[in-house]
């Protein structure tokens, strides 16, 4: 017998329809305006998986936007996501030197520790340990419509899913919430994942008390996605994306 899928599936299923695009880049250039008059309403998040070296795809994918969201004075997190990066591989391969080179490469172009904030999972037990209240909030059903982990589910050729990967729009809320974030650009293919942190949000402020706030979405111009640190990773985006000239903060996507 086919259930009907509820109201919190069909929108995370429809979160990359035109309709749903053409109100996240309307929400997106209010959002712009905005920064440039108060930019300290504003804390921005962006994750990268240090799955290997960056290199100018990065730079000019993402990277660069970093400083300037910086400079105009909005809060600046940069997430160095090594916990990730087991989520659709078996190695982590020299994981100290890449996260310690990505932090060297964020300095490089310009982030400055003074007044933006770059961390690793592994340095904050803390954000973690939210998967497990948050994961009582998400049904099997709606992680299995997310479009995203729909995408990736078709490229493993038959190969089963891992529990992390099924769950990894949930670590990404956990990411974005943890942080309080009120700004995280993404690309189209990230929608639906900040769709999920948003409910999640929703969700959690009901059964426990007001306590975190859904992000509204920063995507790229014209809902192109921008290829960041990890471009190949889950979702071709957690990693982190751009958004217009202020730019996305999910890459790879993280």
């Amino acid at each position: 017998m086919t259930q009907t899928p509820t109201a919190a599936e069909e929108a995370l299923a429809n979160a990359t329809n035109d309709a749903s695009l053409a109100r996240s880049i309307a929400r997106s250039a209010e959002i712009e305006a905005d920064i440039a008059v108060n930019p300290g309403r504003y804390r921005m998040f962006t994750g990268v998986r240090p799955t290997g070296n960056m290199h100018l795809g990065h730079y000019f994918g993402t990277m660069h936007s970093w400083k300037t969201i910086q400079d105009a004075g909005v809060e600046t997190w940069i997430l160095v996501a090594d916990y990730q990066v087991i989520t659709d591989r078996d190695g982590v391969g020299p994981i100290r030197e890449r996260v310690l080179s990505l932090v060297t490469d964020a300095l490089a172009v310009g982030v400055d520790p003074q007044r933006s904030t770059i961390f690793a999972h592994s340095a904050v037990p803390a954000q973690n340990q939210l998967m497990l209240p948050f994961l009582s909030l998400v049904t099997e059903s709606e992680l299995h419509r997310n479009p995203t982990v729909k995408s990736e589910l078709e490229a493993t050729d038959g190969r089963a899913m891992s529990g992390l990967l099924l769950t990894y729009p949930v670590h990404q809320a956990t990411d974005i919430l943890f942080c309080q974030a009120n700004l995280v650009p993404v690309g189209k293919d990230q929608l639906p994942h900040l769709e999920q942190a948003r409910l999640i949000a929703q969700r959690f402020d009901k059964r426990y008390g007001r306590a975190v706030k859904g992000p509204p979405g920063l995507p790229p111009p014209r809902g192109a996605a921008q290829p960041g640190p990890d471009a190949a990773g889950p979702g071709r985006g957690e990693d982190e994306q751009v958004a217009p000239q202020h730019h996305r903060a999910a890459h790879e996507r993280r």
